[in-house]
């Protein structure tokens, strides 16, 4: 599910999606930069290490994201072990203002929800929508392959 709204071409798009696995192994896959390429069809890579010697994605750690023909760099800015993520972007990208926040709700001890809210305003005017729906469809596809995953391996 996901919803949509614009204020002077903001764009927030909302999406809600259960995992059939436990909050730390959906939480664990989101916040490991190296694997989001198994969902995204763009080559993702993590150039920076955060500062956390525990935790190389911690807060500070940025992705490289490339999808023909537009890269850009994402930079989490709030991380919450098994409960939280936040990014922006940090470089690159036609849009501006950008913010992802992925909220992960345990629902029993197998079953997660991932709330999550995207936010962007585009950089050329009245691309907005254009923009929008694009994310919306690469965001709602890579949702549910990796639901469809976890429901055959809740390990993954």
């Amino acid at each position: 599910m996901f919803g949509l709204s614009t204020q002077k071409e903001r764009q927030r798009l909302h999406f809600l999606q259960d995992f059939e696995a436990p909050v730390r192994n959906v939480f664990s896959f989101y916040s490991d930069h190296n694997r989001l390429n198994e969902i995204y069809p763009a080559f993702i890579k993590r150039i920076i290490d955060s500062p956390n010697p525990i935790n190389c994605n911690d807060v500070g750690s940025a992705r490289l994201i490339i999808g023909f023909p537009i890269f850009f760099t994402e930079t989490i800015t709030k991380y919450v072990e098994n409960k939280y993520i936040e990014y922006a972007i940090s470089y690159g990208s036609p849009i501006k203002n950008h913010i992802g926040k992925m909220q992960f709700i345990e629902l029993s001890p197998n079953k997660t929800r991932l709330d999550y809210i995207i936010e962007f305003e585009p950089r050329i005017p009245y691309t907005g929508f254009f923009i929008h729906q694009i994310n919306a469809k690469l965001v709602q596809e890579s949702l549910s392959k990796l639901a469809l995953r976890f429901r055959h391996n809740p390990n993954y």
